[in-house]
C-alpha cells in the first residue's frame, strides 16, 4: 500500500512538473501555469500603451502568467514590460545601461512622482519602475547611489534607497 501512494506521489508531481506550460496534455485538461500569447491576446490598456510608446519596437516575447494575473513582454530594443490582468502597467525596466525616455516616465507616474523628478532634473535619467504591493512605486535611477526613489500611489514622496 505504502509503495503504490509513493509511486501515485511521484507520477503526480511529475505530471505536474512536466505539463506545468501546456494547457492540453494528450486531449485532456492539464495545469495551466503559463502560457505564450500574442499581442494581440493583451488587455486593450495594455496594447494601447505599447502601441503609444513603443509602436515601431517588436515585440519578442509575450507571456501570460494565469495564477498571478499578469503578463511579461520583451521588446526587441530591450525593454521590459509587466501588466496586471487589465492591463495596467507595473513594471518596465530599460535594458542594461539605459534609460526610459521620458514621455513613458511621464505616462506611468502620478503627476507629483514627475514634477518631483523634473524639478531635480531626473526625468531622462529612470532605468526602472515598479509598482510594488499595490501601494509604492520604485524609481530606480541611472544615477550614484541612493538611487532609488520611493513614491506613493498619489506620487508623494517617501524615500530614498541605495
Amino acid at each position: 500500500m505504502k509503495v503504490k501512494l509513493i509511486f501515485a506521489a511521484v507520477a503526480m508531481t511529475l505530471a505536474l512538473a512536466c505539463g506545468a506550460n501546456t494547457a492540453y496534455a494528450q486531449g485532456g485538461p492539464g495545469l495551466v501555469v503559463q502560457g505564450t500569447q500574442t499581442v494581440e491576446k493583451l488587455p486593450t490598456k495594455a496594447k494601447s500603451f505599447i502601441n503609444k510608446h513603443f509602436k515601431d519596437v517588436a515585440v519578442t516575447k509575450c507571456q501570460e502568467y494565469f495564477a498571478k494575473g499578469k503578463y511579461e513582454v520583451e521588446l526587441r530594443n530591450g525593454v521590459d514590460l509587466e501588466f496586471d490582468r487589465n492591463g495596467k502597467i507595473t513594471e518596465i525596466d530599460a535594458p542594461d545601461n539605459t534609460t526610459l525616455a521620458a514621455s513613458v516616465v511621464k505616462d506611468i507616474l502620478p503627476s507629483n512622482a514627475w514634477k518631483r523628478l523634473e524639478k531635480q532634473g531626473l526625468t531622462s535619467s529612470v532605468e526602472s519602475i515598479e509598482f510594488k504591493r499595490g501601494k509604492v512605486y520604485e524609481v530606480e535611477l541611472n544615477i550614484p547611489s541612493p538611487d532609488t526613489y520611493i513614491f506613493d500611489i498619489n506620487g508623494t514622496f517617501i524615500a530614498i534607497e541605495d
